[in-house]
C-alpha cells in the first residue's frame, strides 16, 4: 500500500511502515510540505498494527536540512518555524512507542542529520555521509542536534565536530558510534527491509519502554533510574509477550510477538512511579509553591470548558473529536492530574507548567481519538452526573489523606503504601470522570482498582 503526502511517500508493508523523503531533486531538502508530510505519516504509525517505522530519502540523498530557497524567500520567524515544524516532528519520533530506523542512503546534513539521530536505529548505505552544516552558514545545531550528538558522541567529540562542520563518510561514522551498520549501497534497500521486519517481530511493548527508560536515563539519578526499571519490569510482566517469551524459552522454541499493550480496562490510565519519599520543607510549604499552578489551572480552566463545548459540538456532527483538540484537552487534564498529584502529596517534585506525559512520576495517558457513538456524545452530562457525584465524594476522601499524610510525611519524610495507594486511586476515578465529561474516551470511569490504573511500590 502507497500513500503519498506532498513531498512524502508513505508505504506499508505489513507491519512496518516506510517513510520516504521525496524530494530527490534537491537531496530531500526540508519544507513546510516535507514537515507536514512526516507529521502526517508518524500520526498514521500509532496504529498498534504498525511495529516498526524506517524513514529514509529517495534518490541518492537522505536529507540536506533546510530548503534554504524557502528559507531565504521568507520563512518567517526561524524560531516558531523551528518549533512548528521540526520540534514536533523530532519530538513526535522519540514519543513513538514503537522503534524507528533512520535508513541513511545518501547524505544527511544540517537539520537532515538531526532527523537522523533523532530515530532509535541508524543505518547507513556506504553511499552515507554526515555533515553538521550549520556551522558553515553561521548557525548552531537544531532540532535536537547539539542534545543527539553530545549523547552519542560526549562533549568534547560533540564540539570538535559540531564547530568544525567536517563531514564524516559512512564508516567514520559507524567508528564513531553515529550508525550501527554500513551497508554497500547496492545492497541497502535489501537490508532496511530486514532490519524493519526484524524489530517489527520484537516484543513492540518491550522495545518502547528500553526507549523510554534510555531518555529517561539522561536526566535520572542511578537511584531513580533503578525505580523506573523496577516499575517498568512489573508492568511488563503482565504483558502477553512476556508470557509468550517465558512460554517459548521452556518449550526451545521461536517466540511469537504480538506486541500488545498491557490490558488496562480504560483508555485513560494513570501510572503512579512516585517513590513515597518527601522533603519536609516542601512538605510544610505545599499549598504556597502549589499557587503558580493553581491560577494557571484555573484560566486553562475557563479555555478548556469553551474548547469543550466546540469539541461537544464537533463530535456530534463527525462522530469523532478532532486529533487536534483531543490531544489539547488531554494535556490540560493531564497538567491537572499533576498538579493535585503534588497538592495532595502524591508526588514529590514540582510539577512542570506543560502538562506534557513522561514529565512526571504521577503521569496520565491518554489513548488517541476513536469514533464515539452521537447518542453518548448528546447525553454526556446527564450520564456523567453520577460520576461526577461519586468523583466529588472521592475528592473529599483525597483531601483527607493528603492531610492525614502532611502529618506522616513531617515526621518520617515519607509517605505510607497505604495512603499513596488511596489516594492515587481517588485521583485516577477523578481524571477518568474528566476525560468522560471532555470527551477524551467514551468509557465510563471505573470503580475497579485495576481498570485504567498501575501502581507500582516504591
Amino acid at each position: 500500500m502507497v500513500a503519498v503526502m506532498a513531498d512524502v511517500e508513505v508505504t506499508r508493508d505489513g507491519a512496518v511502515l516506510t517513510i520516504t523523503l521525496n524530494r530527490p531533486d534537491v537531496l530531500n531538502a526540508l519544507n513546510r510540505a516535507v514537515h507536514q508530510g512526516i507529521h502526517d505519516a508518524l500520526e498514521r504509525a500509532q496504529d498498534p498494527s504498525v511495529r516498526a517505522v524506517v524513514i529514509t530519502g529517495a534518490g541518492r540523498g537522505f536529507c540536506v536540512g533546510q530548503d534554504l530557497q524557502e528559507f531565504s524567500s521568507g520563512a518567517g520567524d526561524v524560531a516558531d518555524n523551528l518549533r512548528s515544524n521540526y520540534h514536533r516532528n523530532v519530538l513526535a519520533i522519540r514519543a513513538l512507542e514503537k522503534p524507528v530506523i533512520a535508513a541513511v542512503n545518501g547524505p544527511a546534513a544540517g537539520a537532515g542529520m538531526s532527523l537522523a539521530l533523532a530515530c532509535d536505529v541508524r543505518i547507513a548505505s556506504d553511499a552515507a555521509s554526515f555533515v553538521p552544516a550549520f556551522i558553515n552558514i553561521g548557525l548552531v545545531p537544531d532540532s535536537g542536534g547539539t542534545w543527539l550528538v553530545r549523547r552519542l558522541l560526549g562533549t568534547s567529540a560533540a564540539f570538535e565536530w559540531l564547530t568544525t562542520g567536517r563531514k564524516l563518510n559512512a564508516e567514520d561514522a559507524r567508528t564513531m558510534g553515529l550508525v550501527s551498520e554500513v551497508v554497500p549501497a547496492a545492497e541497502f534497500e535489501h537490508r532496511m527491509h530486514e532490519v524493519a521486519q526484524y524489530f517489527a517481530t520484537l516484543p513492540t511493548r518491550a522495545v518502547w519502554q528500553t526507549k523510554r527508560l534510555l531518555d529517561a536515563a539522561e536526566t535520572t539519578t542511578f537511584e531513580q533510574q533503578l525505580e523506573l526499571e523496577a516499575a517498568t519490569q512489573a508492568e511488563m510482566t503482565r504483558t502477553h509477550d512476556f508470557q509468550e517469551g517465558v512460554a517459548a524459552f521452556l518449550a526451545k522454541r521461536e517466540a511469537a510477538f504480538t506486541g500488545a499493550d498491557v490490558d488496562r480496562g480504560h483508555t485513560v490510565w494513570m501510572r503512579n512511579n512516585d517513590d513515597r519519599r518527601r522533603w519536609r520543607l516542601t512538605t510544610v510549604l505545599r499549598l504556597p509553591l502549589a499557587l503558580p499552578h493553581l491560577l494557571l489551572l484555573e484560566y486553562w480552566s475557563y479555555l478548556a470548558v469553551i474548547v469543550a463545548i466546540v469539541n461537544w459540538v464537533i463530535t456530534l456532527v463527525s462522530g469523532r473529536s478532532p486529533r487536534a483538540v483531543h490531544e489539547w484537552l488531554a494535556r490540560y487534564v493531564r497538567y491537572s492530574t499533576h498538579v493535585n498529584a503534588y497538592i495532595n502529596l502524591l508526588a514529590d517534585p514540582y510539577p512542570r507548567f506543560r502538562g506534557w506525559e513522561g514529565s512526571y512520576p504521577v503521569d496520565l495517558h491518554v489513548e488517541p481519538p476513536v469514533g464515539q457513538p452521537r447518542w453518548k456524545t448528546f447525553l454526556r452530562l446527564p450520564l456523567a452526573i453520577p460520576a461526577l457525584a461519586l468523583s466529588y465524594v472521592l475528592a473529599a476522601v483525597l483531601v483527607v489523606v493528603a492531610i492525614l499524610s502532611w502529618f506522616v510525611a513531617l515526621a518520617v519524610a515519607r509517605v505510607p503504601q497505604g495512603f499513596q495507594n488511596l489516594g492515587a486511586y481517588c485521583l485516577r476515578y477523578q481524571v477518568q470522570t474528566y476525560a468522560y465529561v471532555l470527551l477524551l474516551t467514551d468509557r465510563y470511569p471505573s470503580l475497579a482498582s485495576g481498570s485504567g490504573f498501575q501502581f507500582e511500590e516504591g
